[in-house]
C-alpha cells in the first residue's frame, strides 16, 4: 500500500536533501587546489566555505524572520562569486546555483529572476575574467538560468495542485452538504407531510364533534410521528457510515406485500444501502398513491458484483409518467443511484409500473 507523503514531510525531504548536498560540496571544497586552510589564501578560503555553509545552513531550514530569507540568499550567493574569484574557478559556483534553488522555492518570483539573472551575470563575468573557456562561462550562467526556470515550473506545478485539491475538497464538500439535505428532505417529506394530513384530518373531526374518531387519528399521528424518528435515527445513523440492514428494513417495510430474497445477502456500504432503501420506500409510497390496493412485488437480489432491487405493482392504475409522490422524484431517486455509482430506471409496464434499480456491491 502506498502511503501518501504530505507537503510537510515533503518539505523536511528537501532539507535534508540540500544539507547532505552542502556535506558533499564542503568535502570537495576541500580536495580541490587551493585548499582552505589556516593561513594565506587558504584561510580565506576556509572562511569563505564557513560563511557559505553558513548561509546555505540558514536559508535551507529558513531561520529568522521571512524577511531576512532574501538576505541568506544573497550572501550564500555572493560568498560563491567570491569563492569562485579565491579559487581561481573551480566548483565554488555551486552555492550561487543553491541560492537560485532556494530563491526559485521561496521568495517571490520577481526577486528570485532578479537575484538570478544579477548571479548569472556577476558568475559568468568572473569565469570571464579569470579566463575560463567560452563554453565554461556558458555552462555556469546557463546553469543558474536553467535552475530558474525548473524552480519556477515546480512552483507553478504546486500551485496548480494545491489549487485543485482545494477545489476538491469545496466539491466535497458541496457534494456532503447536498447529501445530507436529501437525506433531511426525504425524512421529512415522509413524516411531516403523512403528520400534517392526520392533524388537519383530526381538527376536522373535532369541529364535527366526532371526539372518538379525531382520538384514533391522533392515536395514528403518534405512531407516524414515532415512526418518524426511527427513520431520521436511521437516516444519520447512515449518514455516519454505519451498515445498513437492507433485508432486514424492505421486510418490515413490505409487511403487507410480497417481498423475495435472492442470493445471499452480504453488508453494504451505507450509502448503498440507504440509496436502496429510500427507493423501494418512494415507490411503496407512490403505488400507494397512485395505484391503492393493487399487488406489489418487491424482489431484492444481490449478485456477484451488484445489487439489484425492483419495486413492481400489478393494477389497472399506474403511477403516472410525472413523478413519484414524495422526495425528489424519479429525478431524485436516479441521482441517488448515480451518486453511489448505480442506475436507476422506472417506467409503466403492461398491467403497471416498474422501477428498477442496481447499485455496485
Amino acid at each position: 500500500m502506498f502511503e501518501f507523503v504530505t507537503p510537510q514531510r515533503m518539505f523536511r525531504y528537501r532539507q535534508l536533501r540540500s544539507l547532505v548536498i552542502l556535506v558533499i560540496l564542503t568535502v570537495a571544497m576541500f580536495q580541490d587546489d587551493p585548499r582552505p586552510g589556516p593561513s594565506g589564501r587558504g584561510l580565506v578560503l576556509l572562511c569563505g566555505v564557513v560563511l557559505a555553509a553558513a548561509a546555505w545552513v540558514a536559508m535551507t531550514l529558513r531561520w529568522g524572520a521571512p524577511r531576512w530569507q532574501p538576505y541568506t540568499v544573497g550572501a550564500c550567493m555572493v560568498v560563491g562569486i567570491a569563492l569562485t574569484v579565491a579559487q581561481h574557478g573551480g566548483i565554488a559556483g555551486c552555492y550561487a546555483l543553491a541560492a537560485v534553488t532556494i530563491a526559485t522555492a521561496s521568495l517571490p518570483f520577481r526577486t528570485a529572476a532578479i537575484m538570478t539573472g544579477t548571479g548569472a551575470v556577476l558568475l559568468a563575468g568572473t569565469h570571464a575574467i579569470l579566463g575560463a573557456p567560452l563554453e565554461t562561462v556558458v555552462i555556469w550562467a546557463g546553469a543558474m538560468l536553467l535552475v530558474l526556470l525548473l524552480g519556477t515550473i515546480r512552483r507553478e506545478r504546486a500551485a496548480s495542485a494545491a489549487a485543485l485539491a482545494d477545489e476538491q475538497a469545496k466539491a466535497a464538500a458541496l457534494a456532503e452538504r447536498a447529501r445530507l439535505a436529501r437525506e433531511i428532505h426525504d425524512v421529512l417529506a415522509h413524516s411531516l407531510s403523512a403528520l400534517s394530513l392526520q392533524l388537519e384530518t383530526a381538527a376536522a373531526l373535532l369541529e364535527r364533534d366526532r371526539a372518538a374518531d379525531a382520538a384514533v387519528i391522533v392515536d395514528r399521528a403518534g405512531r407516524l410521528a414515532r415512526d418518524g424518528l426511527t427513520e431520521t435515527r436511521r437516516a444519520v445513523s447512515a449518514l455516519r457510515g454505519d451498515p445498513v440492514p437492507l433485508p432486514e428494513l424492505l421486510r418490515e417495510l413490505t409487511a403487507d406485500h410480497e417481498f423475495a430474497l435472492v442470493g445471499t445477502a452480504r453488508e453494504l456500504s451505507a450509502e448503498t444501502g440507504l440509496a436502496l432503501y429510500r427507493t423501494a420506500q418512494e415507490a411503496l409510497t407512490n403505488v400507494r398513491k397512485h395505484a391503492p390496493g393493487s399487488a406489489v412485488a418487491v424482489r431484492l437480489e444481490y449478485g456477484a458484483a451488484d445489487v439489484r432491487l425492483t419495486v413492481r405493482n400489478h393494477g389497472p392504475a399506474g403511477p403516472p409518467t410525472t413523478g413519484l409522490s414524495s422526495g425528489y422524484g424519479l429525478t431524485g431517486l436516479r441521482e441517488r443511484a448515480e451518486l453511489a455509482g448505480g442506475s436507476f430506471s422506472a417506467g409503466p409496464t403492461d398491467d403497471g409500473w416498474l422501477v428498477d434499480v442496481r447499485m455496485p456491491g
